[in-house]
């Protein structure tokens, strides 16, 4: 039987899992005329659906949210969902899917100094080795050894800096929220807000001027049901369960596995040697901070 605290870390491996098919299905998108200002609107008004759907038909009485909770869910639907969406993908059209990734992945560092700030989780040696293991993992990943992909460009890291503290941000504001509403709950709220934030922040009525096909608006729906609705989902929901934010940032870096897992399958993209030696880099960091492993327990003590 797994313990509450390993489910939590569980459904927070399998968010990055459906995390990792947003890239894969954005370029679908990309390639039938869609820009990423279409995807941003679009991707949330269909998890706000998906998830108002589910809930009227299964937990209604949920749906209610006290004026203090609206507020809070109003923040986060602007900052979280509608903000860091805007980021990341201004991020990727100023410094390409390489750089913006690794920018994105410094989320990790951010919620592990977060966590000690405001929760006093440990910052254990076990930690650092596994936060500085999963950040080089991530770059020799995504440039398979060669630096001279990356793009840089001030707007465009600054850009994925944001993303990057943003998502920081979301990690250790849901694990205190999880506390006093429902996931179902603040994932409603969160979509609908980020949502309609969003409209001024993108372009979604763009997406018309496409003209497109029936299965453009199947991968729409996909972004909003896979990665959004359910991958935050469950991300939501593993905070719940007692565990550690700071834990939980480097786990979600199993995304860029999956990402370049389903790009190798689906997009025909290269699995050389070096993204093959990251993606080990990445997986052994994310074994590292697994809970109750008595082969780390000597590395279990506070950093002096």
């Amino acid at each position: 039987m797994l313990s509450e605290e390993n489910k939590g870390y569980l459904m927070v491996a399998a968010a990055s899992v459906l995390w990792g098919t947003m890239g894969v299905n954005a370029q679908f998108l990309y390639d039938r005329g869609l820009a990423a200002s279409h995807i941003v609107f679009w991707k949330l008004a269909f998890a706000f659906l998906i998830t108002a759907v589910w809930m009227i038909f299964r937990q209604p009485g949920l749906m209610v949210i006290s004026r203090r909770g609206l507020l809070i869910t109003m923040f986060m639907g602007f900052y979280g969902q509608a903000c860091y969406n805007v980021f990341i993908f201004n991020a990727i059209e100023y410094t390409g899917v390489a750089t913006a990734t690794i920018l994105l992945y410094t989320s990790p560092a951010f919620v592990i100094l977060m966590s000690r700030l405001l929760f006093k989780e440990l910052l254990t040696p076990l930690k650092l080795t596994a936060l500085v293991l999963c950040t080089v993992g991530t770059v020799v990943t995504v440039t398979e050894g060669r630096l001279d992909l990356l793009e840089i460009n001030r707007y465009g890291v600054m850009m994925g800096l944001l993303a990057g503290f943003t998502f920081a941000v979301n990690t250790v504001a849901v694990k205190h929220l999880t506390r006093r509403y429902n996931r179902w709950t603040l994932g409603l709220y969160f979509f609908g807000f980020g949502a309609l934030f969003a409209i001024p922040l993108s372009d979604p009525l763009g997406v018309f001027a496409v003209n497109p096909e029936p299965v453009v608006w199947l991968g729409l729906f996909l972004q909003g049901l896979l990665p959004t609705a359910m991958g935050y989902g469950l991300y939501i929901r593993a905070f719940s369960h007692g565990i550690e934010a700071s834990r939980a940032g480097i786990l979600t870096t199993l995304e860029i596995i999956v990402a370049v897992g389903a790009a190798a399958l689906l997009l025909g993209d290269r699995l050389g040697g070096m993204k093959l030696l990251g993606i080990i880099m990445v997986f052994s960091s994310v074994v590292m901070v697994q809970p109750n492993q008595a082969l780390w327990s000597r590395w279990k003590r506070p950093a002096a």
